[in-house]
């Protein structure tokens, strides 16, 4: 009998140290899925964090997008409407009382949207035109007055012709004038020119 208490004994305590070590082994698996755990969660926040942003940044995006949207929506509103109530008041000045119809000119002007182009920018363009306007009118002015003189001076010579071929009975050159083949023509435009008939 006391061989067989001893037995029990030493199969006791070795199931105790099995016990143990099963408990040992279970406290490390417990400890390594606690760091998964942890390294799981700390991967899921940062994940949540970039998740974040990312939706912040859209959201950001699209509101800037729904603003320009809405500002450019609020522009062709007033658009149209300032010409609709200029109408009205040219139709109130007509028909109404003059204060009404000024009152609704002066809306009309505050509802019309600002003119976005520079007024510099235009007042050099329209500077720059009148220059060249100016420039052509003076070169026609130049070819006018030239080709005036030319036709005037011309007129002077073939008078001064007339007159010498007049007084001497010959032309100037000193040869005799055959008055029946050619004659005289004063055109349209004042020029004397020579014809064979």
């Amino acid at each position: 009998m006391s061989h067989a208490k001893l037995n029990t004994k030493a199969s006791g305590s070795s199931t105790l140290a099995g016990r143990a070590r099963d408990a040992g082994v279970a406290a490390a698996q417990a400890a390594a899925a606690s760091k998964a755990a942890q390294v799981a969660a700390a991967t899921a926040q940062t994940a949540a964090q970039s998740a974040a942003q990312t939706a912040s940044q859209a959201a950001q995006a699209a509101a800037a997008g729904v603003s320009k949207g809405v500002q450019q929506g609020v522009y062709s509103a007033r658009g149209w409407a300032a010409p609709v109530i200029h109408s009205a008041a040219d139709y109130t000045t007509a028909t109404l009382a003059p204060k009404v119809s000024a009152a609704l000119h002066s809306t009309a002007d505050q509802v019309s949207p600002e003119d976005t182009r520079k007024r510099g920018r235009s007042m050099i363009t329209w500077s720059l035109l009148a220059a060249a306007v100016l420039a052509a009118l003076g070169a026609a002015g130049v070819i006018v007055r030239k080709r005036f003189q030319d036709a005037m001076a011309a007129d002077s010579e073939v008078d001064a012709e007339a007159v010498a071929v007049e007084e001497a009975g010959t032309p100037a050159d000193g040869t005799a004038a055959d008055t029946t083949s050619t004659s005289t023509d004063a055109g349209v435009n004042g020029r004397v020119s020579s014809s064979g008939w």
